[in-house]
């Protein structure tokens, strides 16, 4: 971070006056994040990436998912909301855009399985949130259309052309990608009836977790619409463990649980709610595909990332597709209550 940018923020914001170089927060797969120590106290520093920031509209997009952590955060959501002087959270200095919290002491978890009572709390987080139902009109709706099959073809060409070490497991696995992504739009008819907002990205490296009781959600940029059964799969898949393997039924059940207790209401089947995380992982996949070709980079080092999330997702969608009618069997348990 340049040393203009740090003067500039401390100015904006009203946070004093540094008392040493800001640190590196490692972590993040989209921005760039710094501890700042100031007289006045310590803050985190969001850099956003500066290709997502070339997109139509995503100052306007990121300004109503602030909105919405803010307005969550007054219903007794422990979602941590950036600093916003002048009513705006956004800060461009230069060709750099920001974002500036309070720091949050605590821990993040790795993204393993965790203790089923920690599984527990994040149920009964997002339960609360999605039976909030806060009106924001202005969101747009997920699309549930296939992804083009010629994008598919195209990137595992190039990728081919470029010696990127994915392109031909990829290409090995295309009658499947375009089959999975078929039938996610085919749930989506269904999953498309059923929307509520939320965070939509609740994973371990979402919380920041002051002490075993007291968690606080960040990163609410992917912020919108979801369909609710999706997200809380999803996210009871990734507590239980699979961004690392098989995911353990016990923390599972701990954090559907959880939902469940605290009023949130299972909609849809297993089967339909598991190809929506489906295209979950699929709109990842072809993301960091593209990232690995060069497209929407600004670093060599954002597009190695992309090639290491390519890498990571295959096995994923696989073990999604081996285990799916395992899984919704965990689901329907609770569907049928």
């Amino acid at each position: 971070m340049k040393t203009f940018h740090i003067a500039r923020l401390c100015t904006v914001y009203d946070l004093g006056n540094p008392v040493c170089e800001p640190e590196t927060v490692s972590g993040g797969v989209l921005h760039r994040m710094w501890r700042l120590t100031t007289t006045r106290g310590v803050y985190a520093v969001k850099q956003l990436n500066p290709a997502i920031m070339r997109k139509p509209h995503i100052y306007e997009a990121y300004r109503l998912t602030e909105r919405i952590a803010a307005a969550l955060a007054t219903h007794d959501i422990p979602a941590v909301t950036a600093l916003a002087p002048a009513g705006d959270p956004l800060q461009t200095l230069e060709d750099a855009t920001f974002l500036v919290y309070h720091w949050v002491d605590g821990v993040i978890y790795e993204q393993g399985p965790v203790a089923p009572e920690r599984a527990h709390q994040i149920g009964t987080i997002l339960a609360r949130i999605h039976t909030l139902q806060l009106p924001f009109a202005e969101l747009d709706a997920p699309e549930w259309e296939p992804l083009p099959e010629d994008d598919w073809d195209v990137l595992t060409f190039h990728a081919a052309d470029m010696k990127i070490p994915w392109a031909y497991p990829v290409r090995a696995l295309l009658p499947q990608l375009l089959t999975w992504s078929k039938q996610e739009a085919e749930a989506g008819r269904v999953l498309s009836k059923t929307m509520v907002i939320s965070h939509r990205d609740l994973d371990q490296k979402s919380v920041i977790w002051h002490n075993e009781q007291t968690p606080y959600i960040i990163d609410w940029e992917a912020a919108g619409l979801i369909n609710p059964t999706v997200e809380l799969v999803r996210t009871a898949l990734s507590w239980s463990g699979l961004h690392v393997g098989m995911p353990e039924e016990d923390i599972f059940t701990a954090l559907m649980q959880g939902y469940v207790q605290a009023g949130g209401t299972i909609h849809n089947t297993g089967t339909d709610a598991l190809y929506g995380v489906m295209g979950h992982w699929l709109g990842w996949l072809l993301f960091n595909m593209r990232r690995s070709t060069g497209e929407s980079i600004n670093s060599e080092e954002e597009r190695q990332l992309g090639i290491q999330e390519t890498t990571k997702t295959l096995p994923i969608l696989r073990c999604l597709d081996k285990h799916a009618a395992t899984w919704a069997s965990w689901i329907d348990r609770w569907h049928e209550l």
